[in-house]
């Protein structure tokens, strides 16, 4: 059967899982290449080996193609100077690597490493496989052809893969017993629940620091910006204009964060000269309810006008007499009610002085 299938993988390398992770999932599936599933799962998994070789081929550059039962496979070199012991050993690695994967319908590989600069074929090399028929494997049925499209490959298996993972945690012994045991100590003894926690927390934080001493830090930087470098090698105005549309939206989210965040301001300059309520100012309302007691009492102040003193106390005061300490014109004013008794003393219409008795 003769079929023809080309294809370009645009996507990045760190995307994938580690090579022989895919490998693992894929010991009982077939990769028929004449199936568009598998045909990019293959790209898939193969990009993920060639991102291993990152500082001598552009893995996001690769093309495929599948031609009466030959498979080419075309790397781009990122440059024309190249170590060609490297590149050896890249071919046969990956003859090892293809010879394992399940491939269905290849008879022959043909690998070749291009340079693009100078448009030209540094290395070409061909290599045989185990021959596996595409009648081989049983055709898939319309309805596992529309689950698949459904669940777009493996998310179907990881979603099935996290139940049953979620389903043994929680029905394991050993997790109920423990989940019983630190329900006790809550219960019967919360200080020690506190302490206990208090411990966790702190060596997952410690676990936590320790991974960040220790993380490879200046060989992954050194790794991204490589990796930069390349992409404005291949393609300058293309990685120009992604890395300004990125700054961009960074700057935006950024002043929109801090707006967000922001507390209001206030310019004093544009409130009205009154911008507050006098209302309250009044002794009324900062005394209690009008009447004979010693909270109003309490609340009346020196300086206070007789009207003023009047609207606290809720009744007119009766003269006593003249109080010759306060001068000639201080009247003496007298508010009784009950056993309670006040003696306020004016002069000139304000409070200078003020006594309480409680007759009881």
């Amino acid at each position: 059967m003769t079929s023809q299938r080309t294809s370009i993988v645009h996507c990045a390398a760190d995307s994938y899982r580690p090579v022989y992770a895919r490998l693992e999932d894929m010991k009982n599936v077939k990769l028929n290449l004449e199936d568009r599933v598998s045909w990019q799962k293959f790209q898939h998994v193969l990009t993920s080996f060639a991102s291993d070789y990152i500082d001598l081929i552009a893995p996001e550059q690769t093309l495929f193609k599948l031609e009466q039962q030959t498979l080419l496979i075309s790397f781009v070199l990122i440059n024309n100077h190249s170590d060609r012991t490297k590149a050896n050993i890249f071919t046969q690695n990956l003859e090892t690597f293809l010879a394992r994967l399940p491939i269905i319908g290849v008879r022959r590989v043909a690998l070749e490493l291009v340079d693009l600069n100078n448009d030209e074929v540094i290395l070409n090399t061909e290599f045989d496989l185990n021959y596996v028929p595409a009648s081989a494997i049983a055709p898939i049925s319309k309805s596992e052809k529309i689950t698949s499209a459904l669940v777009h490959g493996n998310f179907k298996k990881i979603a099935n893969k996290l139940v049953n993972r979620a389903k043994a945690w929680i029905t394991n012994p050993e997790v109920q017993q423990n989940f019983q045991k630190t329900s006790q100590i809550v219960v019967r003894n919360p200080k020690t629940a506190l302490a206990l926690t208090g411990e966790f927390a702190k060596a997952k934080f410690i676990t936590a620091v320790n991974w960040v001493d220790t993380f490879p830090w200046e060989e992954w930087v050194e790794n991204r910006v490589a990796q930069q470098k390349r992409r404005h090698d291949r393609n300058l105005f293309k990685a120009i204009v992604e890395d300004l549309v990125a700054f961009a939206l960074i700057a935006f989210l950024f002043v929109v964060s801090v707006d967000m965040l922001s507390v209001p301001s206030v310019n004093l300059a544009l409130l009205p000269t009154q911008h507050y309520d006098q209302a309250l100012d009044t002794p009324t309302s900062r005394c209690g309810w009008s009447g004979l007691n010693k909270k109003n009492y309490i609340c009346l102040s020196r300086g206070m006008s007789y009207r003023q003193v009047v609207n606290v106390l809720g009744t007119e005061g009766v003269p006593l007499g003249l109080d010759k300490r306060f001068g000639d014109k201080a009247v003496i004013v007298s508010w009784q009610k009950g056993e309670e008794a006040m003696n306020i003393t004016f002069r000139e219409d304000f409070l200078v002085a003020k006594a309480y008795r409680n007759l009881s």
